[in-house]
């Protein structure tokens, strides 16, 4: 309660930057639902919110644009989908609607094709699922597209970029 009771203080007089340190430090999950919608309304509608946490899967939520600091330096700065695509891997998992020899032939014909294209990095077959690891320029309309010419159904995309926390150990730690 006290945390609302904080964030409906700094907004009594409308200010048009607010600064926000650890919103939802100790506040139940419901709460800290209602406080992250309260921040996204109060951005939509024009404020500025400068938001301090340790919480990176939060901050992943809220902000459009990140400042990692170590030690009072700033080691990256910059709108956190930019700093995905520039700083890494995605992985695009595509599971195909291959049920017959044929279209199993087609799949690795494509596999040849998709591992020739400037941003896969790498490309695993799994049964009838591919794993793709695409740089930061990667298109996957493009891939999928590629399925269809080859008349090869897709029933599922799903894409996994760089988290917040991946990008601060990267960055901060040096880690991979």
């Amino acid at each position: 309660m006290r945390q609302k009771l904080a964030l409906a203080w700094s907004m009594v007089h409308e200010p048009d930057i607010l600064i926000l340190d650890e919103p939802t430090a100790a506040v139940d999950p419901t709460g800290q639902m209602e406080i992250r919608q309260i921040i996204l309304n109060l951005a939509q509608g024009g404020k500025t919110i400068f938001l301090s946490s340790h919480n990176l899967d939060e901050v992943q939520r809220i902000c459009n644009r990140i400042a990692l600091i170590d030690r009072g330096e700033i080691k990256l700065c910059g709108e956190l989908e930019k700093l995905r695509r520039e700083m890494g891997r995605r992985e695009v998992v595509i599971e195909t609607g291959i049920t017959t020899t044929e279209e199993a032939k087609l799949l690795g014909v494509l596999v040849s094709e998709l591992e020739a294209l400037p941003y896969v990095t790498s490309c695993r077959r799994e049964a009838r699922n591919l794993h793709l690891q695409l740089d930061g320029q990667g298109d996957v309309s493009e891939i999928v597209a590629m399925f269809s010419q080859k008349n090869i159904g897709v029933e599922e995309v799903r894409k996994s970029e760089l988290t917040l926390e991946e990008i601060y150990a990267k960055v901060v730690k040096g880690g991979g």
